[in-house]
């Protein structure tokens, strides 16, 4: 019995050193990107201040959604099937990554000839802004590589490829978006350079991965049965789908009853808020494959302390962040535009909700990679209608700062709803 409990306690230490040690170095990665990044939104709100920032955030927002339905939760779904020894071991021994590159080929062509003829359609009838056409047929000539780097991104996130990962996902796209910004901005002072900048990253980000996918060459004579692919994946991809709307509803919403400066304002403080999710995105890359791992060992009692000890570690670092926010909100906003301070109330209640989210853990995470995809498919979808409706009613009255509101009271009902589920299928909470 004790040599038992010495190996137990041995292994679930080397697992809990093994997500810590690829948190620091995604970590790191996520920080140089976080810089990056801000430095893109600092390019554009100087360059052509907020009404341009919040077209430019709305098309975004919108291409990120059409990725997310569109590749039929195919990323994440690979992710469970490369951590599955019966499926993957150094390489496949089915072929299902030939599935999900054929039907992300097809399903991407679909979508990028649907939104270059459907933009004049989105832009004035769904966001009521005729300027955001041009975004959308730009955007559509980049719906290829878009959904092709989502997939490839969780290819090298489930085969541990963590700095391939790292490097794609948070650094070299606004790396690149800052130069070819810089470039253009010299010749064509014009507020479409912006998505330009944005596709043109992604595609040259794309083409690299895709290289490197392309040589490991893996070929595979075992069929994968499609049905079994979307069996699997569809629940993650309903879940994600409402998840990603759940974050961003208040963005649609916003642009389609206030103005595009409001829009910008909002984004900005969202954007901030959001570095207080900084630590749980960084142990989300990596717990997600070791969770998928331990649950398709039936270990649940590394699993258990595996958990415990990120949401303890994220937690930790993730409030003094939220306080540092908190108390020089005014200034951070300002330092964007002085027209950007007057969203400091809608960071401070955007801040509470990424709090509430650091305290429960990576409750989607646990969810969707123990076979609980369902269940929290089914909390996203209730919560994004108590968002909606929250944002119909708070909106009208209080512009920005109603829809800040919902964002906090729906994120506290998902995350309280997660916690309860995980501890009736799993038996334990994510923080004791």
């Amino acid at each position: 019995m004790n040599k038992r409990f010495s190996f137990l306690k041995l292994k679930q230490n080397y697992d809990l050193s093994e997500i810590l040690l690829n948190g620091v170095s995604t970590f790191v990665f996520k920080i140089t990107g976080l810089l990056l990044a801000y430095l893109v939104m600092l390019f554009i709100t100087r360059s052509f201040g907020s009404a341009v920032f919040g077209r430019y955030s709305i098309a975004i927002t919108f291409s990120q959604l059409l990725v997310l339905v569109f590749t039929f939760g195919l990323p994440v779904a690979i992710i469970r099937l490369l951590t599955d020894i019966d499926h993957f071991d150094k390489q496949p021994k089915t072929n299902f990554l030939k599935k999900v590159m054929t039907i992300t080929l097809i399903s991407s062509m679909i979508i990028s000839i649907s939104l270059f003829f459907l933009s004049e359609i989105i832009a004035i009838h769904l966001f009521k802004d005729q300027s955001l056409i041009v975004y959308f047929k730009i955007l559509s000539y980049f719906i290829i590589p878009l959904m092709f780097h989502e997939v490839l991104l969780n290819f090298f996130r489930g085969t541990k490829e963590f700095k391939k990962y790292n490097l794609f996902m948070f650094v070299l796209p606004s790396l690149l978006f800052l130069g070819i910004f810089y470039w253009l901005l010299k010749s064509y002072a014009n507020e479409f350079i912006t998505i330009l900048s944005f596709g043109l990253s992604i595609a040259i980000v794309f083409i690299i991965e895709l290289i490197l996918y392309a040589l490991l060459n893996y070929a595979t004579k075992k069929n994968y049965s499609t049905n079994k692919l979307f069996q699997l994946s569809f629940p993650m991809m309903l879940s994600s789908t409402v998840l990603f709307l759940l974050n961003w509803t208040d963005i649609f919403m916003l642009g389609a009853m206030v103005t595009s400066e409001e829009v910008g304002i909002y984004n900005l403080a969202f954007k901030i808020a959001s570095i207080g999710l900084l630590i749980i995105i960084v142990i989300n890359v990596v717990i997600g494959p070791k969770i998928a791992e331990l649950y398709s060992k039936n270990d649940l009692i590394t699993l258990h302390r595996i958990i415990v000890k990120s949401t303890h570690i994220i937690a930790l670092l993730t409030i003094p962040i939220i306080i540092i926010i908190q108390v020089f909100r005014t200034d951070i906003l300002a330092y964007f535009g002085q027209e950007f301070a007057q969203g400091d109330t809608v960071l401070l209640i955007l801040s509470f909700g990424v709090l509430v989210n650091a305290l429960s853990g990576n409750v989607d995470q646990i969810l969707n990679m123990t076979d609980n995809q369902k269940i929290m498919r089914n909390l996203t979808f209730f919560c994004l209608i108590e968002n909606i409706v929250l944002n119909a009613i708070l909106i009208p009255r209080y512009g920005i700062t109603g829809a800040a509101i919902a964002s906090l009271a729906t994120h506290f009902s998902l995350n309280m709803a997660s916690i309860y589920y995980i501890k009736k299928r799993l038996g334990f909470y994510t923080f004791i």
